[in-house]
């Protein structure tokens, strides 16, 4: 007889963080026991909506793989809060009818917002709780000032935060100091150490298409500095990150910028402020997820463009993980989750302390020195350093453990 849990996640199917990292956690876990059905409820949002006929075929594909798809459509935009009670009084129905049906064991909120939902909904079903992935979002967003302390939403989402640190039966954290977090609130609690992971068997160096895209984009011989993913929010905006190339340019003139976002139209007003030469920068709008690897291969190493703010060190960057995967070092802000630990530990980072405050002379030469190294023998080291922080396998292990207790 097999075993229920509910996933609970915020993000579309489609979208990379559900797509690429739970969705496949889901599916490896499958592949090696095929012991548990999930039934995955997500938040469909506009960028990533599928039609009609795509949404046939990934409801098809999932159950194939003992994954029951319950897609809801995320709501947004003027009343917020009454939008996101409805979200939650659809989800919580559609939980108890697979209460009712399918007598679940646990629901697992995939990090923390959906884990407050799912916080909830435990205590209404009487559900184990796991919570995949803690991070306390209400500090990020005093520290980016994006909210108050005083403001509602802060004050509802860090009451959960804290309920979920509380209540959870099972927590995977990012880093040690998310550990101590959760220890305070919750010293019985099963915990595992585990960063967000990727599948870097897929997520790889690809030399071909490193040649073919530097090829089109004219370039030979300059050190890429790649960028990947959106600004401002939780992330230094495009003011910030185009200065700081700029500095770096100065000092350098074999540097050039290549950043993919959804935010091209900020990035080029960006690019004017700072008057860069054509020559010196590429922006393009997102790619398909599949083929990122590809352009990341192309470049020499990334940027991880997060703030050095002290609720960071709780964070567990993707973008550092998949830069090593594609076989490059990254540029980071000391004390951003412990990314910046691995960066000196491994030698495959260069760490700073804050893009607005940094000796341009050294940071070019530690570039420099990093990148002399034999090119094969570096994406080497790098990619094996993603798999042993940041392989898919970490996180496959944990879940199995957690599901195996679950069910004994």
């Amino acid at each position: 007889m097999k075993s229920h849990i509910i996933v609970y996640s915020f993000q579309s199917i489609e979208d990379p963080l559900l797509k690429g990292l739970m969705l496949e956690y889901l599916l490896r876990l499958n592949e090696s026991s095929g012991t548990v059905i999930f039934h995955l409820i997500s938040h469909e949002q506009q960028p990533f909506e599928l039609d009609k006929e795509k949404k046939k075929i990934m409801h098809h594909f999932l159950k194939q793989k003992n994954i029951i798809w319950y897609p809801i459509k995320y709501k947004n935009g003027n009343f917020l809060l009454l939008k996101k009670l409805i979200n939650f009084l659809q989800s919580l129905l559609i939980c108890i009818k697979i209460k009712l049906k399918h007598s679940p064991t646990a629901i697992m909120g995939f990090l923390s917002i959906a884990g407050g939902y799912s916080y909830i909904i435990s205590k209404i079903l009487r559900l184990k709780l796991i919570i995949f992935c803690f991070e306390p979002h209400s500090n990020y967003m005093v520290d980016f000032k994006i909210w108050s302390k005083n403001s509602l939403k802060y004050k509802l989402l860090n009451k959960f935060e804290k309920l979920q640190l509380k209540n959870a039966n099972y927590l995977t954290l990012p880093t040690s100091y998310s550990i101590e977090l959760a220890n305070q609130y919750n010293p019985k609690s099963k915990k595992y150490l585990l960063p967000i992971s990727i599948d870097t068997k897929s997520i790889k160096f690809n030399l071909q298409k490193r040649n073919e895209i530097r090829n089109k984009l004219g370039i030979r011989d300059k050190i890429i500095i790649i960028y990947t993913g959106k600004f401002g929010g939780i992330y230094y905006n495009s003011d910030e990150i185009v200065s700081f190339f700029n500095k770096l340019y100065q000092q350098n003139n074999n540097y050039f910028l290549y950043i993919i976002t959804p935010n091209t139209n900020h990035v080029n007003e960006s690019i004017l402020k700072e008057n860069l030469a054509t020559n010196t920068y590429f922006v393009s709008g997102i790619v398909p997820y599949e083929e990122l690897p590809y352009h990341i291969s192309s470049a020499d190493i990334g940027l991880v463009a997060v703030p050095p703010f002290p609720s960071q060190k709780y964070r567990t960057p993707v973008k550092s993980a998949i830069y090593l995967s594609c076989g490059i070092p990254y540029i980071i802000n000391k004390g951003i989750a412990e990314d910046d630990i691995v960066a000196k530990k491994e030698n495959v980072g260069i760490v700073i302390d804050d893009i607005f405050s940094f000796d341009i002379e050294k940071i070019n030469m530690e570039i420099i020195n990093l990148l002399s190294n034999e090119n094969e023998t570096l994406r080497v080291h790098c990619s094996k350093t993603a798999s042993k922080y940041r392989g898919i396998e970490n996180s496959v292990s944990a879940l199995s453990e957690i599901i195996n207790d679950l069910i004994d």
